[in-house]
């Protein structure tokens, strides 16, 4: 994960969160849109 940006990073933490509080074994779209969301900033958010 080193090659992602700090941010990128973030974003993917938290779309594991969400896998994990959906019992989802996977990350997927919805699970990176709602890590977008949950960060706060950029495009997602507006």
């Amino acid at each position: 994960m080193n090659n992602f940006t700090p941010r990128a990073q973030q974003v993917l933490a938290l779309a594991r969160k969400e896998a994990d509080r959906f019992n989802h074994s996977y990350v997927g779209t919805e699970h990176l849109l709602l890590g977008l969301i949950k960060l706060g900033q950029g495009v997602a958010v507006n």
